[in-house]
């Protein structure tokens, strides 16, 4: 061979250094969209391991048993029947039993009367709160319930409630 035909050392090391750097470049590229590729399939992945491992916490939420027994006075809350039957039975009439809350307050009481008009009565209330209970002896319940009027006065019923919450003798206060 001719010495013009021969290549420099440094002239064919060039581009075997430019060849190096592309393939190390496309390498950081591969690892690169394995990386994105591996934290994009986690997500069905982790979604598949809570699915699997959910029902055996809900089957053993679901193997319980609800336990069959009498309501007591404490699961009936006297208060907030008190304070239900009292709103109910201030908004109804007797002039128009057939109205919900006159149907309501006879559902819950029904020897109790419904109120009649009354010249000079009271408007309608605008909020009815039971403000205080206590247990009586016998498993009966004394509830006070607040009515609040638009004209700011505030008049006090007391209920009494059996041991089951289920009857009350109103009386106002």
């Amino acid at each position: 061979m001719s010495p013009g035909n021969q290549a420099s050392e440094s002239e064919a090391a060039a581009p075997m250094a430019a060849c190096v750097a592309l393939e190390a470049m496309r390498r950081r590229v591969c690892l690169s969209r394995l990386a994105v590729l591996t934290a994009i399939a986690a997500g069905p992945v982790a979604l598949g391991v809570a699915i699997i491992s959910a029902p055996t916490t809900a089957g053993a939420a679901a193997a319980a048993k609800p336990t069959a027994g009498r309501t007591t006075a404490a699961a009936a809350d006297p208060p907030g029947c008190a304070q239900l039957f009292v709103g109910a039975w201030l908004l109804s009439s007797a002039g128009d039993a057939t109205s919900a809350q006159a149907r309501r307050a006879q559902s819950m009481a029904s020897d109790v009367e419904l109120p009649g008009p009354v010249a000079g009565a009271q408007s309608k209330p605008q909020s009815v709160i039971a403000v205080r209970s206590a247990q009586r002896e016998g498993g009966t319940w004394s509830v006070t319930v607040a009515a609040h009027h638009a004209d700011g006065s505030v008049c006090y019923y007391a209920d009494g409630a059996g041991e089951t919450g289920d009857s009350f003798t109103p009386g106002a206060r």
